[in-house]
């Protein structure tokens, strides 16, 4: 073997044909290797329902490229909505291994969508919402929004009020609503102040044993308060 390899290594021309019979041969390895790792079958896993797997698999299924282009399948699961992230891997000899986190929705958005909590907006008819909070804004606010309501949701925690309504107007504006359809008009600026005025206020109003359907904070050094008004019914006796 030793004095073979050395004849070879003597020899120009024996170099040169060893040389491209080994290329040819690694082409064609390469060949059988691609055609070998043809994708026949599918798993998908992660938190997703049964109706939502069966829905990844047909979008895969009539993917134009091959599924063994880890890269397109990629591409194709980023373009559904419901989906978060996916890993994408090929498992020896001919499956396509799908792991999916889908997107958590932290409240509804604008009555037609829904948001998570980096404010990314998406559509998806697998989610039931339930029980969500309300969130509104102009077309690029998301993320604006979503960051306001969740501080303010903190800065409310303590005082057993929570946002079941959040908006943002065009202006900038922001006005809530809690638990219990009392709103909150927080204007623009000063948010932090404001709020704090307005926990202050309502819990006098409650010590009071008032009823308020709103409270306005827009004001320098007050706020106002619109109570519900009572009528009081005497009720008659009868004989």
């Amino acid at each position: 073997m030793t004095t073979r390899l050395a004849l070879i290594l003597q020899n120009p021309k024996i170099i040169l044909s060893v040389l491209a019979t080994f290329l040819m041969a690694t082409s064609i390895g390469f060949a059988l290797v691609e055609y070998e790792r043809d994708v026949n079958y599918i798993s998908i896993t992660g938190n997703v329902s049964e109706m939502q797997r069966d829905s990844v698999v047909q979008t895969l299924l009539s993917m134009k490229t091959s599924m063994s282009d880890i890269e397109s399948v990629k591409q194709v699961l980023a373009g559904i909505g419901w989906i978060k992230g996916a890993g994408v891997a090929l498992r020896w000899p001919d499956e396509l291994v799908v792991t999916i986190r889908p997107q958590q929705a932290i409240a509804y958005w604008n009555d037609d969508a829904f948001i998570n909590s980096e404010g990314a907006v998406f559509e998806t008819k697998y989610l039931v919402g339930g029980d969500l909070p309300q969130l509104y804004g102009p077309v690029g606010s998301e993320q604006v929004v979503m960051g306001h309501y969740q501080s303010l949701n903190r800065a409310l925690l303590k005082s057993g009020h929570f946002i079941e309504v959040l908006m943002l107007n065009e202006r900038g504006a922001l006005v809530f609503e809690n638990q219990h359809g009392v709103q909150v008009s927080l204007g623009s600026v000063d948010l932090k102040q404001r709020l704090q005025r307005f926990l202050k206020v309502s819990a006098r109003v409650e010590e009071l044993e008032k009823s308020a359907l709103g409270f306005d904070t827009r004001y320098t050094n007050g706020v106002a308060v619109n109570f519900i008004e009572v009528e009081n019914f005497k009720i008659a006796e009868t004989p």
